[in-house]
């Protein structure tokens, strides 16, 4: 039969687990606002029991700590702060673009275009004028300009994605660097990874780093975590890291790993993803749409004059506009040296005649880019970047309320609910209570018997 000595062993020891409970309680608590905090659960389990032997006690004892972190829900956040990494930092770029490609019709190129074409109008009414002529000289220089203006700005947010690129990389392998660091504690001391405050410090990292770029984390049995670049690539092995590197070859960046091997097909979102495609893809494609309407409009000038005759009469020996197509249309556009007597208002069988200075006025409806007149297709450029960036917008939007719920969902499942842990710690005051009476009672018998004994 058991003794009075064993029950009470037993119930000292449940007191013992209940305070260990009430603990873990606690800490939960305090740590309500800790970011990526998972809640610990402290489990019991019941001790062999058998009242008619003395070998067993019966009881409770206390069981692993069991948290709360939802493996499935975590990965949804990252996923979706991926998502969420690559719509904003693409929306960013996009306006920052369009600033660069105004629309109205009062500024930039489209207005230098309408003052162009309205000089050259004026010319035809007055085509020996000197100053109609300089005029057009004037107009022109402002076209140029305006190409200028805009090819340096594209070549400024080209040189800023580049820069922000290199940071994000540079990002990532310090996030790299502090996961290598927290997998050394954890494999140091194997029981680290019931370290509530060490877990949630690493899925902090994890989540910061899945808005930069897609990761897989891997949780390996040492208490480590591998973790792979687009779900492939080796960027944390146990305590070794892996840097990335953002290579530059002259034309666009390229992402190495830890090898030296190109991964840039491999990174296709978060804030990496986003950077690499405007910095390699939509930046030189507007680019060179914008070098393509430079082209188009100096060659089509250069090409009416070059038909005509100057205020002298004379087949005129040098163009308009200049430019490098090796180094860009638009960035290169400029006047040459040409004076106003120079310029060919009349067509070569009308000395004196204002024909080519009407074809120059007729050019703001003259087909010249793929069926399109040169502001048909800049207004093809600017629409096709807003409708690009009224899509970024929504989608941006959408990315943004679906983290959201990603992260209220595993706050929910994963998080701690005060109320919930009030609520424990009622309990275990009530089992305190209890396990006192049953241990006053225990304490009387024993008096009672040692009484006898005497």
């Amino acid at each position: 039969m058991g003794s009075i000595s064993n029950a009470m062993f037993s119930t000292a020891e449940a007191m013992r687990i209940i305070q260990r409970q009430v603990t873990v309680a606690q800490n939960n608590i305090l740590n309500a606002s800790t970011p990526n905090y998972a809640r610990l659960d402290q489990a019991t389990l019941a001790n062999r029991f058998n009242p008619d032997t003395e070998s067993t006690s019966g009881g409770i004892a206390s069981g692993p700590l069991q948290s709360g972190r939802n493996r499935f829900l975590e990965t949804a956040v990252w996923q979706r702060q991926t998502s969420a990494g690559y719509s904003e930092q693409s929306l960013v770029s996009l306006k920052a673009i369009e600033s660069a490609v105004p629309v109205t019709a009062n500024s930039g190129i489209p207005a230098a275009l309408d003052n162009f074409y309205g000089s050259a109008s004026q010319l035809s009414i007055a085509p020996n004028s000197t100053q109609a002529r300089q005029t057009v000289l004037d107009r022109a220089e402002a076209v140029a300009n305006s190409f200028n203006q805009a090819a340096n700005e594209f070549g400024t947010l080209t040189a800023r994605a580049g820069t922000e690129l290199t940071n994000t990389v540079n990002q990532i392998n310090k996030l790299a660097g502090e996961i290598a660091s927290m997998n050394t504690e954890r494999r140091a001391n194997f029981r680290n990874g019931e370290d509530a405050g060490l877990d949630a410090r690493l899925h902090s990292t994890l989540e910061k780093l899945s808005q930069l770029t897609e990761h897989n984390s891997l949780s390996q049995e040492d208490g480590s975590v591998v973790v792979l670049l687009a779900g492939q690539t080796p960027l944390v092995v146990g305590d070794q890291a892996y840097p990335i590197t953002a290579n530059y070859n002259n034309t666009e960046f390229k992402i190495l790993d830890g090898q030296g091997t190109d991964v840039t097909a491999k990174i296709t979102t978060g804030k990496l993803g986003a950077l690499l495609e405007v910095r390699n893809v939509t930046l030189p494609g507007y680019a060179n749409q914008l070098d393509t309407l430079a082209t188009g409009f100096a060659d089509q000038v250069n090409g009416i004059l070059a038909g005509g005759l100057d205020q002298n009469g004379a087949t005129p020996t040098q163009n308009l506009f200049s430019y490098s197509a090796v180094l860009g249309a638009a960035a290169t556009l400029k006047v040459t040296g040409i004076t106003p007597p120079e310029l060919a208002a009349a067509a070569a069988t009308e000395p004196g005649g204002n024909s080519n200075a009407n074809r120059l006025s007729r050019l703001s409806s003259t087909p010249a880019i793929g069926g399109l007149t040169l502001s048909q297709y800049y207004g093809s450029l600017a629409s096709g970047l807003g409708t690009k960036l009224d899509t970024t917008e929504g989608r941006s939007a959408s990315d943004g309320q679906l983290l959201i719920q990603a992260r209220n969902l595993r706050q929910e499942t994963s998080g701690v609910s005060i109320d919930q842990e009030a609520a424990k710690l009622l309990e275990y005051q009530r089992g305190f209570q209890a396990v006192g009476q049953v241990l006053g009672i225990l304490n009387q018998m024993s008096d009672t018997l040692l009484s006898i004994l005497r």
